[in-house]
């Protein structure tokens, strides 16, 4: 320890600081001892010295200093305690001395807040609170419907334009009025979303980009991407309702490739898994969901189903699944072709290679291999075409017979096509469901002329007899345990881009249900459709679409907050009890007779009547109009702090009920209101409102709708009557005075006549009498509700000149006399200023009512301006 010693006139104060002999090692607690100089020395019966107590140092023990001006020496006191005096001539050692002192103390003082801190148990992880919760479950977790959206589509690597809308909301996504669900889920699974090259090795961000913001277009403010996973031309976006963000926990994504050389991600699958509903602190298990979009390997003959399971295997096993009743893959009893064997026999761009890659002896050999395998790829596929193109024997009843095609082999076909799970196992207690949906690439094992004889009639159930998907599950070879719902669409691939025409290449392809949505089963899952779009051509695939809607128990959130907060309540009365307590002067501040826009103080005055020194800081509840100036501070022992907050009055409200939150660190929190009634006001009134208030909006009563009535609001016209003989060149450029501006609307609301004299008084003043009346009649304008220019002839004024004409009809009189006035107003400020289309901006913000549907931009703002410069002359 360092020790440092100062000798006063009658007393001895040596100080030990304390020190740390390593990093890491124990920091000693600094002490001090006072021995005073008059009195003899103590000894022990024994005859030894008696040697002065050591006193811990704490945060009470401060030295002050008084200094007296006609003498030569300083007086010292600790804790108030005289201790002597020094001459100043000792002022520098003095100064070293305090300043060890000092910052002893102030380490001290961070230590203790550190260690209340730690030692301070949060209520929330509290036994109380959590045995309380789960006790009141019940009165806080509902059972809710969930609504499950998932989307697959091969875009072959084309830019889509077409509006998404159709697509995302199906024939059962919106409800009776034409509304999302509040508690929705969107995936959107794309396959070949960018044009694969040999030299592509990842995903394109801005293809990812564009896509999440063309579905949250659609969808509306109340969504949000909640996660993303992609590899290649693969991606999965997950779009969730703000609703039920909260209720979905660990979030994870994985991939795994399986393309060349059986890694690489032009082919294989991306996953999200989630957990919903899932509340440790309510006691709710929630429902795993795993959601995988697939990529397989194309092909129709025998070698490429056994590629396909040999995916399957490899997805099994690499992607991040949760347990479920089921599995991707089943090992052939008679085993199967070998790795080697199946990774490159067939297939699309990169999914072909010869022997050169499966003999290639060095890696970099094998990329080379590959590239050349790429340039030789449409002569090889041309001679597979045919090949594969051959019907397939499928094995029925264990007899291997001949596919024959006729009308009468519907029935038989659907009961082949039944997928069988009698050997999934015994059923587990398994709380998950797992979404397989993608371009699995399975085809049709039939003559092309016969797929189109049943697709014109309809007959999708005789032609999923020869779906290789559905008898590959009915042998239970792949995706044992998963369902799919009843196909009711013709084939999803392969069309002529541009055009519904199956293809009419040269390759001329079989058509094919090759994009799939299967799913596991779950008590409360129920499937409401399943689909494609036929009028998306974009591509050569046609998009598949299901509904799903899930039974499952949530979490109210807003129910269970209420419940915590009154259990923090009774949580806090019983630690208060063995607390130190603040004093809060008041907690309920009263507001009587507030004016919209006018900004508000309030103040909250807090003692410490304890003995240690407080921490305290203000929250302010999500939502709240409240504002801050200090929001921390300390608070000393016997002090008295005050604290301030303000808020702005907003529109159209007649009350105002705000709460924040005054929280004493490691202490108890005081819930602050402030109340108070909002007095009438023309700022956020309609214009037929105003007109029907000649005497102002403080005036009450309204005049009756019929007979005559004012041709314009009578506060728009005191605006425009003051403003218009004090027109200048900064006219609606500058800001006004807040205080002018509050009696302005004062004058307004009470329908009083403006104070001419008052306001041209300002004139030297930066001219803030005009100023501040410009600025009103921008926010009155502003404010109007409904709108002067409303919503619903936004269609008129974006048509520009050719809607001047138009809009005389088309709007009530009231405002066609209003914005009539306005633009006689606007042709005066014309005259005057400069840059005339700035003012325009403005006046386009404040009249103008976009649709929140509508999008502002470039086009028709041009409209718009043109309109108004069409209307004004």
């Amino acid at each position: 320890m360092t020790s440092l010693v100062l000798s006063t006139s009658t007393h001895t104060l040596t100080f030990h600081a304390s020190s740390c002999a390593d990093p890491g090692g124990t920091i000693d607690t600094p002490f001090y001892i006072l021995e005073p100089k008059a009195t003899a020395a103590n000894v022990s019966p024994t005859g030894s010295p008696v040697l002065p107590a050591a006193t811990d140092l704490t945060v009470h023990d401060s030295i002050s200093i008084d200094e007296d001006m006609d003498s030569d020496r300083m007086t010292l006191k600790l804790q108030d305690h005289d201790i002597g005096s020094i001459p100043k001539s000792d002022v520098t050692y003095l100064a070293e001395f305090v300043l060890a002192w000092r910052s002893a103390l102030a380490a001290l003082e961070e230590q203790v807040q550190v260690n209340q801190i730690s030692s301070f148990e949060d209520p929330l992880s509290s036994d109380y609170v959590t045995t309380r919760l789960i006790q009141e479950r019940d009165s806080f977790i509902e059972e809710k419907t969930v609504q499950i959206r998932l989307i697959t589509w091969n875009l072959h690597g084309e830019v889509i334009g077409e509006d998404l809308r159709p697509l995302l909301f199906g024939s059962s996504v919106l409800s009776d009025s034409g509304e999302l669900q509040d508690l929705g889920i969107f995936f959107v699974a794309l396959q070949e979303a960018d044009p694969l090259t040999p030299t592509t090795l990842s995903a394109n961000q801005v293809t990812i980009a564009r896509w999440a913001n063309q579905v949250l277009e659609c969808l509306g403010e109340s969504y949000i991407l909640s996660a993303s996973s992609e590899l290649l031309g693969m991606v999965l976006l997950m779009f969730t309702h703000k609703k039920l963000a909260s209720q979905i926990t660990q979030l994870e994504i994985s991939s795994a490739g399986t393309g060349v050389l059986g890694y690489w991600g032009n082919k294989g699958a991306v996953c999200i898994r989630f957990m919903l509903g899932e509340s440790d602190l309510a006691g709710i298990a929630g429902v795993e969901i795993a959601v995988a979009n697939m990529h397989l390997s194309s092909g129709i003959a025998p070698q490429a189903v056994e590629r396909r399971r040999w995916e399957m295997s490899e997805l099994d096993k690499r992607l991040k699944l949760p347990v479920f009743n089921g599995k991707l893959f089943r090992k052939q009893r008679n085993g199967g072709k070998n790795r080697k064997e199946l990774l490159y026999q067939n297939g699309d761009l990169l999914d072909e290679l010869d022997e050169r890659v499966l003999d290639a002896s060095s890696e970099d050999d094998m990329v080379a291999a590959a590239t050349d395998a790429v340039e030789v790829k449409k002569f090889k596929e041309n001679g597979m075409a045919k090949e594969y193109e051959i019907p397939a024997i499928l094995i029925v009843d264990g007899s291997d017979k001949a596919a024959t095609i006729s009308t009468t082999t519907s029935t038989t076909a659907t009961t082949a096509a039944t997928i069988n799970t009698d050997h999934v196992g015994p059923e587990k207690d398994i709380n998950s469901i797992v979404f397989i949906l993608g371009d699995l690439n399975y085809r049709l094992a039939m003559d092309r002329s016969d797929i189109s004889q049943l697709v014109a009639k309809k007959d999708y159930d005789a032609l999923l007899f020869w779906d290789q998907l559905r008898n590959e599950m009915k042998e239970e070879s792949v995706l044992i345990g998963f369902q799919e719902g009843p196909i009711s669409f013709q084939p999803t691939y392969k069309y002529d881009i541009g055009t519904s025409v199956f293809d009419t290449s040269e390759k001329a392809r079989v058509p094919a249900f090759t994009d799939r949505i299967l799913y596991t089963t779950y008590p409360s899952l129920a499937q409401l459709d399943y689909e494609t779009f036929m009028h998306y051509i974009s591509s050569d695939h046609k998009p598949v679409a299901a509904t799903f809607e899930l039974r499952t128990m949530l979490v109210d959130a807003d129910k269970r907050a209420q419940i915590v907060k009154r259990l923090l309540h009774d949580l806090d009365a019983r630690e208060n009890e063995s607390r130190p307590k603040v004093e809060v002067e008041k907690t309920d501040l009263l507001c009587p007779d507030m004016t919209v826009l006018s900004t508000v103080h309030q103040t909250a005055k807090l003692k410490n009547c304890g003995n240690t020194q407080v921490a305290w800081e203000i929250e302010i509840i999500d939502g709240s109009l409240i504002q801050v100036g200090t929001p921390e501070g300390v608070l000393p022992p016997g002090a008295t702090q005050t604290v301030r907050v303000s808020f702005k009055v907003p529109p159209n409200v007649t009350h105002i009920s705000e709460i924040f939150i005054l929280r004493i660190i490691n202490r108890q929190d005081y819930f602050i209101s402030i109340t108070g009634n909002v007095l009438p006001s023309c700022f956020g009134a309609s214009l037929a409102d105003m007109i029907r208030k000649p005497s102002g909006a403080r005036h009450g009563f309204l005049a009756p709708q019929t007979g005559p009535q004012l041709n314009i609001p009578r506060e728009i016209w005191k605006c425009v009557d003051f403003l218009s003989t004090r027109i200048t060149r900064e006219i609606f450029r500058r800001p006004g005075d807040e205080t002018v501006g509050e009696l302005v609307r004062n004058w307004l609301d009470n329908g009083d006549d403006f104070d001419s004299i008052v306001l041209d008084s300002l004139a030297k003043d930066g001219n803030k009498g005009t100023h501040s009346v410009a600025e009103q009649f921008i926010q009155l304008l502003e404010l109007v509700n409904g709108g002067v220019i409303p919503e619903k002839v936004y269609d008129i004024i974006t048509q520009g000149n050719d809607g001047v004409q138009l809009i005389f009809e088309a709007m009530p009189r009231v405002n066609v006399n209003t914005l009539i006035y306005i633009a006689s107003f606007l042709r005066e400020v014309k005259r005057v200023v400069i840059d005339f289309d700035l003012i325009l901006e403005i006046f386009d913000k404040v009249l103008v009512r976009i649709p929140k549907t509508g999008k502002n931009k470039s086009r028709q703002k041009k409209k718009r301006m043109e309109f108004l410069k069409g209307f004004i002359g």
